[in-house]
């Protein structure tokens, strides 16, 4: 944990990162289903497995690649971008721009790292 974060802001970011892995595995869950975007679905599912690990052994990870969060939160903003284009693309109404707002909240986060 960084000196200057609090135990409880340290959660919280661990939070952020655990629901992103979330929709992005739920959307890949998704796309496997569909004919002809097996991949997509299965591209999705495994960088949400990898997003997870990366924030479980995050302490690790950090030791040896000096700007694995920044590396991290621009993965998630822009699989959290193309998640929310393939929502709208599918007609949804409003969950697009959720997506939209947490990749603008990633963005903001990325700026204090």
């Amino acid at each position: 944990m960084n000196p200057t974060q609090s135990k409880k802001a340290q959660r919280l970011e661990n939070l952020a990162h655990y629901l992103a892995a979330f929709v992005i595995f739920m959307k890949g869950i998704d796309k496997v289903g569909v004919d002809g975007k097996t991949g997509l679905g299965i591209f999705f599912m495994v960088l949400a497995v990898l997003l997870l690990l990366g924030t479980i052994f995050h302490h690790r990870a950090v030791k040896t690649l000096k700007h694995f969060k920044a590396f991290v939160l621009i993965t998630e903003i822009i699989v959290i971008s193309i998640v929310g284009v393939l929502y709208m693309n599918e007609g949804k109404q409003y969950i697009q721009y959720v997506c939209f707002a947490t990749a603008i909240l990633f963005l903001v986060s990325l700026s204090y790292t």
